[in-house]
């Protein structure tokens, strides 16, 4: 075998046989009723999700929150209204011939839609937001609070690895995070 041979050969092989060294051993399952979330058709029922989302609250409160977060349409209706209108403003923009008045309706319909639905959301948050007492209005603060810190830390934490990433060379984007089940 040549020198070049050998180096190919032992390039190729060399993880074959370094690999098993090195692996992690794969982690447990987490419980069933963790795994099926609420598209899986066996997700947590609304007072757990809401105990996860809203611990401090009582369960009345939990409940009077959820039905809000719930209420205003169907969301995913929603974004894709959005995002027919951003599509027809796309079209417009990449017309040979520009039009700047296609492009600002097609702008002013997915603000519309988007203020539409944000306005829907709102009046349904505030009417909540009267049902509860006192102290689940406080809890509802403190909740929230604790929960833009979590976000905060998980976004910090994946900003840091980017940085990283790009000052060791790495030239290469991170694809976006994904969600993470909420902490409680």
């Amino acid at each position: 075998m040549t020198p070049k041979t050998l180096l190919l050969a032992a390039l190729i092989a060399g993880p074959l046989f370094t690999a098993p060294a090195f692996a992690q051993p794969v982690p447990p399952a987490p419980p069933a009723a963790n795994r099926a979330g609420p598209h899986h058709g066996a997700g947590p029922k609304m007072g757990q999700m809401g105990a996860r989302m809203f611990p401090s609250m009582s369960e009345a409160g939990r409940k009077t929150m959820h039905e809000a977060m719930m209420a205003g349409g169907n969301r995913r209706d929603d974004r894709q209204k959005v995002e027919a209108a951003r599509e027809k403003m796309l079209a417009a923009l990449e017309a040979e011939r520009f039009d700047a008045s296609a492009v600002k309706r097609a702008m002013d319909e997915e603000r519309s839609l988007a203020d539409a639905t944000r306005q829907q959301r709102q009046a349904a948050m505030l009417a909540a937001f009267q049902k509860l007492s006192p102290e689940d209005r406080k809890a509802f603060v403190t909740d929230s609070r604790a929960m833009k810190t979590r976000m905060q830390g998980r976004m910090d934490g994946w900003r840091d690895r980017v940085r990283r990433l790009r000052s060791d060379g790495e030239a290469r984007p991170m694809p976006a995070p994904t969600a993470q089940p909420m902490e409680g």
